[in-house]
């Protein structure tokens, strides 16, 4: 890539601007702005080099050889990594399932849901319907067949009160 180079004074205003070598030059805004997301990446990186820690394990100077002791500290370095590469898959995986339990939930809950609603709506249908059936006879002038036919239903003037009585199915 290009690198940053201050060059001549340009513009009316005297003020220096920088580019990169090929592309167009920079404002003393763009410098400026450039210059502070260095310095935050700056700090980010200092934060995470501080915060991980590095494993230095029992390294052997320069001038000596593998000794009779590396290849079993080797060993016991190797299983604590594949140890702690097998918690971190196995926490995916535990993570991944309980994505995949959550979702089915949700989607029999809305299934649930919409039949209930289906249902609901069944319920209150057919309820209007058996209103209507019997409003329809009493209130209607030349109901003498009828009334006699809706016998059982119109004769119990009560059972319309103990429906309003009774709560919501809902």
């Amino acid at each position: 890539m290009g690198e940053i180079v201050p060059i001549g004074k340009q513009g009316t205003d005297n003020s220096q601007a920088l580019t990169l070598l090929g592309a167009a030059p920079l404002t003393q805004e763009q410098y400026e702005e450039r210059i502070k997301s260095a310095q935050e990446l700056e700090a980010k990186l200092k934060y995470i080099q501080e915060t991980v820690p590095t494993k230095v394990y029992n390294v052997s100077s320069s001038s000596a050889g593998a000794g009779s002791g590396d290849f079993h500290q080797y060993r016991i370095v190797r299983r604590a990594e594949q140890d702690r590469v097998r918690k971190i898959e196995a926490d995916w995986e535990k993570k991944q399932q309980e994505d995949e339990f959550k979702r089915k939930m949700e989607e029999l809950k809305k299934q649930a849901e919409d039949r209930t609603a289906k249902k609901r709506l069944k319920r209150q249908k057919k309820k209007q319907k058996q209103k209507q059936q019997k409003k329809g006879p009493q209130a209607g002038p030349g109901a003498g067949a009828e009334g006699g036919a809706g016998g059982p239903e119109g004769s119990s003037s009560g059972s319309e009160g103990e429906d309003e009585g009774q709560p919501a199915l809902d």
